[in-house]
């Protein structure tokens, strides 16, 4: 891994992730880039000094900002973690597109407290903007992790083909963790048009042969939505990561049907890992 993104408004929750982060970086030698995009005009680093003086209220914004980020990456530098930063203007998720052209990402980190009711699917947090519309690999963190050890993982799977090359992307992301058990888990709902229960468990098979080398079992858990299956998967079997494919839906099926992988951003207690390349 050579660079993690960290999207921060300077929340306790960005702090979550800033500081999980840190600790991915130092396992796995990776170059964190803090990102603030500041409630400015977009065209606020295009202007001259005299126009930014000028402007108190929001030269000020510009400067605290810059304090803050200097001293999150004081604080990085403090814990042995290479950490440049980077500031924008304008709208959030047309900016950080830009960046990741600029620069290669290998992981976004982001700190959310979810999202509920109607904003949930109409709106959404930043956190799911961004695993919405970027295809990148996203760590959505909501609790402080005092210490980042991935010791039990389960992957969620509709066992679709696409899911398998998810899959060994996110063996790639647990592997230098040294985790214990890797679960593979589908969840059997009764829904119509559901595979057969022989067909879902044959298929299963194929995760445990790209998992080879590692400690990995498969489940077929039963349970009344897909939600409510992992968060009692997660709970019984005492796991650190969730790992899921995010599956484009159309935007008028999502407010209708859902996103599991945004559904689970918003409700899961425990680190998300949102697979999007």
């Amino acid at each position: 891994m050579s660079n993690i993104l960290v999207p921060t408004d300077f929340s306790k929750h960005a702090e979550y992730a800033f500081e999980a982060a840190c600790a991915i970086a130092l396992v796995t030698d990776a170059h964190v880039h803090l990102y603030n995009c500041m409630d400015l005009p977009d065209d606020w680093e295009d202007k001259s000094v005299e126009e930014k003086m000028s402007d108190h209220m929001q030269n000020n914004i510009a400067i605290e900002t810059r304090h803050q980020l200097i001293e999150w990456q004081s604080r990085a530098k403090a814990k042995k973690v290479a950490c440049t930063y980077h500031t924008t203007g304008g709208n959030f998720l047309k900016d950080i597109t830009k960046m990741l052209e600029k620069i290669t990402v290998d992981l976004i980190v982001m700190g959310s407290h979810g999202a509920g009711g109607k904003e949930e699917w109409f709106i959404g947090s930043n956190t799911q903007k961004v695993v919405r519309k970027l295809q990148q690999n996203v760590l959505i963190v909501k609790n402080p992790i005092e210490e980042l050890r991935f010791r039990h993982v389960t992957f969620v799977s509709g066992l679709h083909m696409d899911d398998q090359i998810a899959f060994q992307s996110f063996l790639e992301f647990v592997e230098p963790f040294q985790p214990e058990q890797i679960h593979v888990l589908s969840i059997d709902t009764s829904a119509w048009f559901a595979q057969p229960t022989i067909v879902m468990e044959e298929a299963l098979k194929d995760f445990r042969e790209i998992a080879k080398g590692f400690n990995c079992s498969t489940h077929f858990y039963k349970d009344f939505s897909i939600q409510a299956g992992i968060r009692h998967f997660v709970e019984a079997n005492n796991i650190d990561l969730v790992g899921i494919s995010y599956r484009i839906r159309h935007p008028l099926k999502r407010i209708f049907l859902g996103s599991n992988v945004e559904m689970l951003v918003n409700h899961s207690n425990v680190p998300v890992l949102s697979i999007g390349k």
